[in-house]
C-alpha cells in the first residue's frame, strides 16, 4: 500500500514525525483533466503536505490546507477528512504562467510552488462541524519552497521547531507521485527523555541531517516500505512506528449541495449564469458536471 502516512517517534519521544507516499491518490486527483506540468507538480506537492499536516492533528471532520496569492496560480487547496478522504484543486491562469516563464527564462523547468503563487497566505483550517469552534491558522506565504513555507507557519504560529521535506515525481507513464517527511521537536515538558536538555539541540540537528539524507529514489521506490525507510534513516535514534493511516481520493460534491448553493443566489445572478434556460456547473475537485433548469432554481 503506497497511499499512506506513518507517524513515528525518535529518541524516546523527544521528537515526532510523519512520512507519506501517495500514488493512487494523486492519479485519481488528476484523472478528470490534464494540467500543465508546473500546476500538476504544485497540486501533487500540496496534497502530500496536506496529508502530513492532517495526520498530525486530532480531529473529527475536515482539515483544509489552502494557499492563495497574486501569481499565475491563485489558489491551491487540499482537504483531508478524518476518515482519510483526500481531494485537491487549483485555480490558475495558463497564459500568465507561460509569460512568467518567458520573463524568467525558465521554460520547460519545474519551479518551486511559492514562485507561482506570488504574494499571499497559507491557511490551515480544522472544521469539526456544527456546535464546534472553527480552528484556523494563517501565515504569509514566504519561503523558497513549499516546505519552508510550512516550517515558517509552525515556527511563528505554533512555536514548534519543524523540519520538513517534500518530493514530487512524474513517472515514465506520465503519472505523478508525491511524498514527504517531517520531524518536530516536542515540548521540553512532554514525553520521556533519556537525553538531557543540554544535548537535545545536538540530537535534533543530527536528526535533521538524517532527514535530509533521504533520496528521491528511496522515497519513490514502491517496493521499499516506508517502515524500512524510517529504519534506514533513524535506526540509531530509537525510531518507533506509532500508527499508519491509509488515504484515498474522494470528493464530497453532490447535486443536492450545488442546488442549495445556486438556489440561494439572487434571481438576476441565476439569469446571468443561465444558457438556453439551463445552468451547468462543474466541480473543480472531481470534474463532475451538474445541470439545472433555471426555472427550478428560481422557484425554490
Amino acid at each position: 500500500m503506497n497511499d499512506k502516512c506513518i507517524s513515528f517517534s525518535l529518541d524516546d519521544n523527544s521528537f515526532r514525525g510523519r512520512i507519506v507516499r501517495l500514488d493512487n491518490v494523486i492519479a485519481d486527483i488528476f484523472a478528470p483533466r490534464q494540467y500543465p506540468e508546473n500546476v500538476a507538480a504544485a497540486i501533487a506537492e500540496t496534497t502530500a503536505l496536506g496529508v502530513m499536516l492532517a495526520d498530525l492533528m486530532k480531529y473529527d471532520g475536515y482539515f483544509t490546507l489552502q494557499m492563495q496569492g497574486d501569481g499565475p496560480i491563485s489558489v491551491l487547496v487540499t482537504d483531508v477528512t478524518s476518515k482519510g478522504a483526500v481531494r485537491t484543486a487549483a485555480k490558475f491562469d495558463e497564459q500568465k504562467m507561460l509569460k512568467a516563464q518567458e520573463l524568467r527564462k525558465t521554460e520547460g523547468e519545474l519551479e518551486a510552488t511559492p514562485h507561482w503563487l506570488g504574494r499571499g497566505s497559507l491557511i490551515f483550517t480544522v472544521d469539526q462541524g456544527k456546535n464546534t469552534d472553527l480552528y484556523q491558522g494563517i501565515v504569509d506565504l514566504q519561503g523558497k519552497n513549499l516546505a519552508e513555507c510550512a516550517e515558517r507557519y509552525f515556527k511563528q504560529s505554533e512555536q514548534i521547531d519543524t523540519h520538513l521535506r517534500l518530493f514530487v515525481q512524474q513517472k515514465s507513464n506520465g503519472n505523478w507521485s508525491a511524498a514527504g517527511i517531517l520531524i518536530q521537536k516536542m515540548p521540553s515538558n512532554g514525553g520521556k527523555k533519556t537525553t538531557d536538555e543540554t544535548n537535545i539541540t545536538e540530537v535534533w540537528n543530527e536528526d535533521k541531517i538524517l532527514t535530509d539524507s533521504l533520496r528521491d529514489e528511496e522515497i519513490f521506490d514502491s517496493h521499499l516500505p516506508l517502515e524500512d525507510i524510517l529504519y534506514r534513516l533513524y535506526h540509531e535514534h530509537k525510531v518507533s512506528v506509532i500508527k499508519e493511516t491509509e488515504y484515498h481520493f474522494e470528493c464530497r460534491c453532490s447535486k443536492d449541495k450545488l442546488f442549495a448553493t445556486l438556489s440561494a443566489m439572487k434571481h438576476e445572478d441565476i439569469e446571468a449564469l443561465a444558457e438556453n434556460g439551463k445552468i451547468t456547473a462543474t466541480c473543480n475537485f472531481c470534474g463532475q458536471s451538474y445541470t439545472f433548469d433555471k426555472s427550478e432554481l428560481i422557484k425554490h
